[in-house]
């Protein structure tokens, strides 16, 4: 009769306390067991033979800073780098041609300002 008496009473947290402990348990599962989700990262971009995004440290911009978008599961890129960072991993910097769920970006002048090309392709 207590626990009968105690959950009458106490409704709202006999019901949500479950909730929560299983939507920790599989947000748990999918993020540090599974690595089902997408990741996105700077990556290395060339100016001379793309359009590359473009970033500066500063209102002179002496060291600009060119990088593209890449965008891939986080499964795959623990694959790859295992434990590395992604900044010194090589191999993370490409999509393998065989490789779904990967793609790399670049900037596009229609809609982003910051922009930079001082190769062929001209802005």
């Amino acid at each position: 009769m207590k626990i009968l008496g105690f959950i009458r009473n106490n409704i709202l947290l006999v019901t949500l306390l479950p909730l929560l402990v299983l939507a920790i348990g599989a947000s748990y599962l999918r993020f540090m067991v599974l690595y089902d989700y997408s990741v996105t990262y700077e990556g290395f971009c060339d100016p001379e033979t793309s359009i590359c995004f473009e970033y500066c440290e500063d209102d002179e911009c002496l060291e600009p800073f060119y990088y593209a978008w890449i965008e891939r599961d986080a499964s795959t890129l623990r694959e790859i780098c295992d434990d590395l960072d992604v900044a010194s991993c090589e191999a993370s910097q490409k999509c393998a041609q065989d490789e779904e769920n990967c793609s790399v970006s670049f900037c596009d002048p229609a809609v982003d300002s910051n922009c930079e090309s001082i190769g062929d392709s001209k802005i």
